[in-house]
């Protein structure tokens, strides 16, 4: 918690640095709907789907050349993952026979989400992006959706660790509607191995709006 809170302090006096330097800085706000899932190496082990999420949060816009601009973000996110394993065995005692079925659960992720990205604006309308993004997990949770049995009792084992970070490259494309308004479509793509081997896959889509 210590770093988060380092690193949110580092980008607030930045942003307020270049401020004080520049006056070809807009802020704005942003926010929409994301399509997350986990990467695996393994392609037997596809067993993680794709969920809709959201995200929103803030950012500044800070003009660099006529056609190249850095973009710091603030963002709050829930993404995860749908988790599906196919024709799982439940044993109960030995007096009951197995039952077979599919689990289903899906994987809520509440994250902080920090990317900082590179613009070249091909015109006035489009532009093109790309750059780091560093992520803090506040938390994992896991609900079941379906399951074998009818057992309330039955709790099936986690099937993420509770990771506390995360970190890889996105890219994306923006187009402008207005003069304050704009869509926004991003891919983030983890490089960092999580526990069991997993790693992150985002596909954001949303609007923002330059105060």
């Amino acid at each position: 918690m210590k770093k988060q809170i380092t690193l949110l302090l580092i980008f607030i006096l930045f942003v307020l640095g270049v401020k004080a330097q520049d006056s070809n800085l807009a802020f704005g706000f942003k926010g929409g709907a994301n399509y997350a899932s986990y990467r695996t190496p393994d392609a037997f082990m596809d067993v993680y789907k794709g969920k809709i999420g959201f995200y929103f949060g803030g950012f500044a816009n800070i003009g660099i050349t006529e056609k190249f601009k850095v973009q710091p973000e603030l963002l709050f996110a829930m993404q995860g993952a749908r988790f599906v394993l196919k024709d799982i065995e439940i044993r109960g005692d030995a007096n009951n026979d197995p039952k077979v079925g599919d689990l289903k659960k899906n994987i809520n992720e509440a994250t902080i989400l920090l990317p900082i990205m590179a613009q070249y604006h091909i015109n006035e309308t489009f532009y093109a992006e790309a750059g780091p993004q560093f992520g803090f997990i506040l938390s994992n949770k896991e609900k079941i959706i379906t399951s074998p049995t009818d057992d309330p009792n039955f709790n099936a084992p986690n099937t993420t660790d509770p990771d506390t970070s995360d970190a890889g490259i996105a890219f994306g494309a923006g187009y402008r509607l207005t003069e304050s308004l704009g869509l926004n479509a991003r891919y983030y793509f983890g490089l960092i191995k999580r526990d069991y081997g997993i790693y992150s896959s985002v596909l954001n889509l949303g609007l923002e709006y330059s105060l």
